[in-house]
């Protein structure tokens, strides 16, 4: 079936009357779009920048990300390994634009203070995954790095799943991922250098019922050594692709040690 997103394109809500039959009237206009559909851009935004601030994001100087306050004050955001949205993207205009972050205007330290831009041009029609990335730096307050991945939908079937892996490790090798526990069990993705993504892998057989388990392990590709311990992912939806992600800083230890994630990319 063909997925449409949907967006508000503007809003208004009246009373009709104060009449016993009359109640609340929505007439707020919506607009259907088509999975691809070329007006537009699709934008993920994944903040993999340790040690980052709270922050919200701006297009143009306009909010783009939002994430519910709960005071009615803005007093929420996206820290270190949190994206937005987080399932499906957002719906953005196509060409060059310029994309902020900046700390919630609640935070105890640099309230509002601007800690990331960078320029984007995003082609019409397309879907990408924009990755502030590379560690915080306290002293000058700064994101320091940024990645543009287009994320590209690929042939989903309902028996299988689909991954690819994105390596944003601050200061880390090519990494190859293995189906398993150790450096003899079958690799599926192959040498992925530093702030690039792989193409596609399926995995053609993976089991249980509509969800299934994966497990995997990364390993540095010039050495063949692991770079930590076996993850494993419960809950994955046959049909879907997903993007795992090997963040944090090489070297370190505790939240920041090299670590791996995922997110839904398509459904």
């Amino acid at each position: 079936m063909k997925k449409i997103l949907y967006f508000m394109a503007g809003c208004i809500v009246f009373f009709a009357s104060c009449k016993p039959d009359k109640g609340l009237v929505e007439n707020t206009k919506y607009e259907k779009i088509a999975v691809g559909d070329p007006k537009y851009s699709y934008l993920k935004i994944l903040n993999l920048s340790p040690n980052s601030p709270v922050v919200n994001f701006y297009l143009n100087g306009a909010k783009f990300s939002t994430k519910q306050s709960t005071t009615g004050i803005e007093n929420a955001g996206y820290t270190y390994n949190q994206v937005f949205p987080d399932f499906g993207y957002a719906v953005a205009t196509p060409g060059s634009q310029t994309l902020t972050g900046k700390v919630i205007p609640t935070a105890t330290a640099d309230p509002s203070l601007e800690v990331f831009s960078a320029t984007i041009n995003p082609a019409p029609g397309k879907y990408y995954t924009l990755v502030p990335s590379g560690l915080y730096d306290a002293t000058t307050k700064k994101i320091p790095s940024f990645v543009t991945v287009e994320d590209t939908r690929p042939a989903l079937d309902s028996t299988k799943i689909f991954i690819r892996l994105l390596n944003v490790i601050s200061g880390g090798p090519s990494t190859t991922l293995i189906r398993g526990t150790t450096v003899a069990d079958p690799k599926i993705i192959s040498n992925v250098g530093v702030n690039t993504v792989s193409d596609w892998a399926e995995i053609s057989s993976p089991g249980g019922g509509p969800t299934t388990t994966l497990g995997v392990l990364f390993i540095d590709a010039g050495t063949n050594t692991p770079i930590g311990s076996t993850v494993t992912f419960t809950g994955l939806t046959k049909g879907r692709a997903y993007t795992l992600y090997i963040r944090g800083i090489w070297g370190a230890t505790g939240t920041n040690a090299p670590t791996l994630s995922f997110y839904t990319s398509f459904y």
